[in-house]
C-alpha cells in the first residue's frame, strides 16, 4: 500500500469513489509479468460511487468502439497502462458508468464486470447459445466459468462442465449444471456425451477432448489459454467437421448493457470466492492462485 495523489478527471471523466474491487487473472499475469513497474495500480473491476452519490458499476473496457465484432484500435482493458480499480479513488469516462445491479451485493457487484462480460459475449453473441442447446463449460470453478454456467442454464442450455476436482463439479451442478466429468479421466469426452457449444479457457489440453464430443456444425469458442498457449488440429476434421472456432474477449458496451438487463430478471447471482481488504491485497493475489478457489476474489476498499 502507499499514498499517491488523487487522479485528476480529464475531459468527459468522472471520479469514482470504490467501494468493491474484484481480481483476475490479467491482474496477476501483470503483477508476475514482463509489464510489472512500480507504481502500477492493477485492477479491471469496480462498484462505487460518483460524487453526485450514484451507484455505478465500471465497463471495464476503455473505447470499445462502434462495431461489434470487434473493438477498435483504441481499445484497451481498465488497469494498466492507465490506473486500475485497486485504489480508493478512480477517473474514468463518463461513458464507462452504469447503475449498479442493485439486487446485487456490493461485493458481487464488483465481480460481475470483466468475467461477466467475458462469459456473455463468449456464449449469448459468438457461441450463440439458445433454449436447448448442450453447452460444455471447461475448467469449472474459475470466475468467467462460473458466469456461463449460469448464464447459459438461465437461458434454457444444458449446461456439462469438465474440472480439476469432483467438488468442484458438484459446486457447479449447484449452479445450474446437469452433469460433469473430471478431466484428467482420459474418457471424459465419451462420459459427456454430444455437445452443441464449447466455452474453453484452458487451452491447448482440452481441445483434443472437445472436438472429440463436438457435434457435426457445433461452435468451440476460446477466451483464454490458462494451460497452453497452442493447440493441435486435425484440419480434415475441421472441415468434415463443419465446426466454428470463435476467439472472443471481453465485450462492448452494448454487450455489456444486455448483461445487466439479464442480470436484473435473473435469479443467479456472482459467486464469491473470498473477500479482503484492499490493504490485504497481497492475500488475495495469494488466494488466485490456490487450487481450492471457487468463484471471484473481491477487495472491500471502503
Amino acid at each position: 500500500m502507499e499514498e499517491v495523489p488523487d487522479p485528476e478527471p480529464g475531459r468527459g471523466e468522472v471520479l469514482v469513489e470504490v467501494s468493491t474491487a474484484a481480481l483476475n487473472r490479467r491482474d496477476v499475469w501483470i503483477r508476475t509479468g514482463d509489464r510489472a513497474q512500480p507504481g502500477l495500480v492493477l485492477g479491471s473491476d469496480a462498484a462505487g460511487l460518483t460524487a453526485a452519490g450514484d451507484e455505478v458499476v465500471i465497463v471495464p473496457y476503455l473505447r470499445w468502439g462502434e462495431r461489434e465484432d470487434g473493438p477498435g484500435p483504441d481499445g484497451e482493458i481498465l488497469g494498466v497502462p492507465h490506473q486500475g480499480t485497486h485504489a480508493e479513488l478512480i477517473a474514468v469516462p463518463t461513458a464507462n458508468l452504469r447503475p449498479r445491479p442493485t439486487r446485487l451485493s456490493w461485493e458481487e457487484s464488483a465481480a460481475l464486470p470483466l468475467a461477466g462480460l467475458t462469459a456473455w459475449r463468449a456464449l449469448v453473441t459468438r457461441g450463440g447459445v439458445a433454449r436447448g442447446a448442450r453447452v460444455l463449460v471447461t475448467g469449472a470453478g474459475g470466475g468467467a466459468a462460473t458466469f456461463l454456467v449460469q448464464i447459459a442454464h438461465a437461458l434454457g442450455a444444458e449446461v456439462v462442465v469438465t474440472s480439476s476436482a469432483q467438488w468442484k463439479i458438484d459446486r457447479a451442478l449447484e449452479l445450474g449444471a446437469s452433469a460433469g466429468v473430471v478431466y484428467t479421466d482420459p474418457e471424459w469426452p465419451e462420459q459427456l456425451g454430444e455437445i452443441d457449444i464449447a466455452v474453453d479457457s484452458a487451452g491447448g489440453p482440452a481441445w483434443e477432448g472437445i472436438f472429440r464430443c463436438l457435434r457435426i456444425g457445433g461452435t468451440l469458442v476460446s477466451f483464454g489459454d490458462t494451460m497452453r498457449e497452442t493447440a493441435d488440429i486435425e484440419l480434415s476434421s475441421l472441415y468434415f467437421g463443419q465446426w466454428n472456432i470463435h476467439g472472443t474477449t471481453m465485450g462492448s458496451p452494448r454487450e455489456f448493457d444486455a448483461l445487466l438487463a439479464h442480470v436484473q430478471r435473473a435469479g443467479w447471482r456472482p459467486v464469491v470466492d473470498s473477500v479482503h481488504r484492499l490493504e490485504d491485497a497481497a492475500q488475495a493475489h495469494d488466494r488466485m492462485a490456490q487450487a481450492d478457489r471457487f468463484g471471484k476474489v473481491v477487495l472491500r476498499v471502503r
